[in-house]
């Protein structure tokens, strides 16, 4: 009761900011007629998988499971969920599922409403996404629940003595696909037990994009026979240490591509080269230009296949490292900042000497003119992150095989 207390004083908060601030507009205005969409795309009598992804990332994760079951059940209709609208406005047309939609507000008469549209037999959670009213207005349906590529540490709010509330939402979950064992132990310190460890499914769908081999002919062109560093999910953090050093590298075709391509992040980007350059979406692209700039969301996965050396973004500031799986798959070396302990891969690759840690300006040009002129080092560094993948690959068959669907 409280909580959907605070979600409507939140949601009248919003709609006030609506009026002067086109993000929060934006915010609200996407959600409406949402049930009338999903209606009018999937029938009552209709088996629906569904799967609720927060963003880009979260979706990665899921569609080695929404292309399986697309392509091998017929009989279910796939509905994927999202909170943010870069992953929406980027998947909002995805080929293996029959309707993609935003996630209703966390309330529980819009959710009861969004659940009256359809019958889902399954749905998917990844990541993080445990939000107490879809978890309970669900439940209610008798909706089997799992959760997909979790995983949780001791200082989050289901493991503190005030977050009863929230420890009583996990144990509506029917299933924990979880990615590591200290996850499983947190959980079962209160009493859940129902937890596989399988590790994550970025590892089948970074090794499925490795077999796709894609390939984006300008990037190419660009890169042409020269040796290229592709900057990936970049913040201003991270820029501040690197751009002052760009200048200086010789023969070196460089990509960069923010974390948020919007403008501030960009003017920054343009107005700290010195270096000519091209965007990524430009029609006037040169091949000539030192400097790529990623100007778009939803490419960077596979424009890492053109990397001789990638550093990936998020460790510079306090936003957390992004996905250094992404890179390590095509056999390169990676550069990360200081700050990457959230995330256990990423340590457990600088300790094994595939991935490379730096804090500071000097240290980054420092690793990056050491990795230029070794290629034995870089081809050592790129055989222990490849080697290391496969190694973690195989979460989406151990998921399929415990679901069991019918």
């Amino acid at each position: 009761m409280i909580y959907n207390l605070l979600i409507s004083i939140l949601l009248f908060f919003l709609k006030f900011v609506s009026t002067f601030n086109l993000r929060a507009k934006t915010f609200i205005n996407t959600r409406n007629n949402i049930n009338q969409k999903l209606s009018n795309n999937i029938k009552k009598k209709d088996k629906v998988l569904w799967f609720h992804c927060s963003s880009l990332g979260e979706f990665e994760q899921a569609r080695p499971l929404i292309d399986y079951y697309f392509n091998n059940f017929s009989k279910y209709k796939v509905l994927i969920t999202f909170f943010s609208q870069s992953g929406y406005d980027i998947q909002k047309n995805y080929k293996n599922a029959h309707i993609v939609s935003y996630l209703p507000f966390d309330k529980k008469n819009k959710i009861k409403n969004f659940l009256d549209c359809f019958k889902p037999k399954i749905l998917f959670l990844i990541k993080y996404e445990f939000w107490p009213e879809l978890i309970n207005q669900t439940k209610k349906s008798k909706v089997k629940i799992y959760s997909i590529s979790s995983v949780f540490r001791k200082n989050q709010i289901y493991f503190k003595i005030y977050g009863l509330f929230f420890k009583k939402v996990l144990r509506k979950i029917d299933h924990f696909f979880l990615n590591d064992l200290s996850s499983s132990n947190l959980l079962k310190d209160i009493g859940i037990l129902n937890t596989s460890v399988v590790g994550n499914t970025k590892f089948d769908r970074a090794l499925k994009i490795l077999s796709n081999n894609t390939e984006i002919e300008y990037v190419s062109k660009f890169k042409s026979n020269k040796m290229c560093l592709v900057l990936g999910s970049v913040w201003k953090k991270d820029l501040e240490i690197i751009l002052k050093n760009l200048n200086e590298l010789k023969n070196l075709k460089i990509i960069i591509a923010p974390h948020k391509p919007d403008k501030e992040h960009l003017d920054y980007i343009t107005k700290n080269i010195n270096s000519n350059y091209s965007l990524f979406s430009s029609i006037k692209k040169s091949f000539k230009s030192k400097i790529l700039i990623v100007d778009n969301v939803g490419s960077l996965n596979k424009i890492y296949k053109y990397a001789d050396i990638a550093y990936v973004g998020g460790g510079m500031g306090k936003s957390g490292i992004h996905n250094t799986i992404e890179p390590a798959v095509y056999k390169i070396p990676v550069i990360v900042g200081k700050n990457f302990s959230k995330d256990n891969d990423t340590k457990e690759l600088v300790d094994l000497k595939g991935i490379v840690s730096i804090q500071n300006s000097n240290e980054f040009i420092d690793t990056l003119n050491f990795l230029i002129k070794n290629k034995k080092n870089r081809n050592k560094m790129g055989r222990i992150n490849y080697k290391y993948i496969l190694s973690k690959s195989g979460s989406v068959e151990k998921i399929i095989n415990k679901i069991n669907l019918k």
